[in-house]
């Protein structure tokens, strides 16, 4: 159960400088200082259509 504390529901979010077009933001289970599976599902369907992220390219993530 330890592994669970901090883990609630909430937003995260991509953002680059370099290419506003990785710029979103989605709901999904967030915390434990890891990206939350649902922003790293996001950076997989963006590269089929994008390319490569850009250098710049940070998450984060806000609980509810």
């Amino acid at each position: 159960m330890g592994m669970f504390i901090g883990i609630k529901e909430g937003s995260w979010s991509l953002r680059s400088n370099k290419d506003s077009r990785w710029n979103c933001y989605g709901r999904g289970t967030v915390g434990g200082l890891i990206m939350p599976i649902e922003c790293k599902e996001k950076i997989e369907e963006l590269k089929l259509t994008l390319g490569e992220p850009p250098s710049d390219l940070t998450w984060g993530y806000m609980k509810d």
